[in-house]
């Protein structure tokens, strides 16, 4: 073998070893690109989920309501809308609020205090909540 013929393999290495680090590289983006589509996808799927709460909670305000002291519910089943209520005192009443879509586990539900007259929802200003007020775990248990 004369030296004039082996000038070319440096040069064929280095361009190799480039192109093994730039497919290193490129996997690392994709992995991260993953994992950034997981998170979108799952703050669009909340967003959706509290978005259908706040549009059964303004629906559920519109809707006549008994004063019965369990849990009372209603149904929208276009929308997949659902609000209750619950006497809690004197006058005194919670409504919790969730939208059911296909494929989620647990909807977001937002809760909202109020009062009744004449069957008709009197939301207490400043009243809304995203967690249950109650004390006893067992009352915030929904019927299905």
């Amino acid at each position: 073998m004369n030296g004039q013929s082996e000038k070319g393999n440096a040069t064929l290495g280095f361009v190799l070893l480039l192109f093994a680090l730039g497919i290193l590289m490129l996997s690392g983006l994709q992995q991260q690109l993953n994992q950034q589509r997981y998170l979108v996808a799952s703050e669009i799927g909340f967003l959706k989920q509290y978005a259908a709460a706040v549009s059964a909670q303004a629906w559920g305000s519109q809707l006549s309501w008994p004063s019965t002291p369990t849990w009372q519910c209603q149904q929208q089943s276009d929308q997949g809308w659902n609000a209750c209520i619950l006497t809690v005192g004197k006058n005194e009443f919670l409504m919790a609020a969730y939208g059911n879509f296909p494929g989620q586990q647990s909807p977001v539900t937002l809760w909202l205090w109020g009062t009744l007259d004449n069957s008709r929802w009197i939301s207490t200003p400043h009243g809304w909540l995203d967690f249950c007020p109650l004390t006893d775990a067992s009352r915030c248990q929904l019927p299905q």
